[in-house]
């Protein structure tokens, strides 16, 4: 058999894939003008909470804090051994 058939043999397999999953497009029951209106008026009202959320007074700084990285221990102990190394030379002297 030869290749020239064969990108028509596959739409055709395709087409009756499709039609067996029985492919349908979302259907709400509305008009494209009442699916607007809906989502604009979701929007305001996400607009709105989002504003009153801004405007609520918060209970100091500026949100939350981020976590301490890990490597902030090593250092902190870094530095704690050389400064105990350099208490201690001194001691000897």
């Amino acid at each position: 058999m030869t290749r020239g058939n064969q990108r028509e043999i596959d739409r055709q397999r395709a087409a009756n894939r499709a039609a067996r999953a029985g492919v349908k497009k979302k259907d709400d029951g509305l008009t494209p003008q009442q699916r607007n209106e809906r989502d604009a008026k979701a929007m305001a009202e996400k607009k709105a909470k989002k504003a009153a959320k801004a405007t609520e007074p918060t209970s100091g700084g500026s949100g939350p804090k981020p976590a301490p990285k890990k490597n902030d221990k090593k250092s902190e102990d870094l530095s704690s051994l050389l400064s105990e190394g350099l208490k201690s030379g001194a001691k000897s002297k």
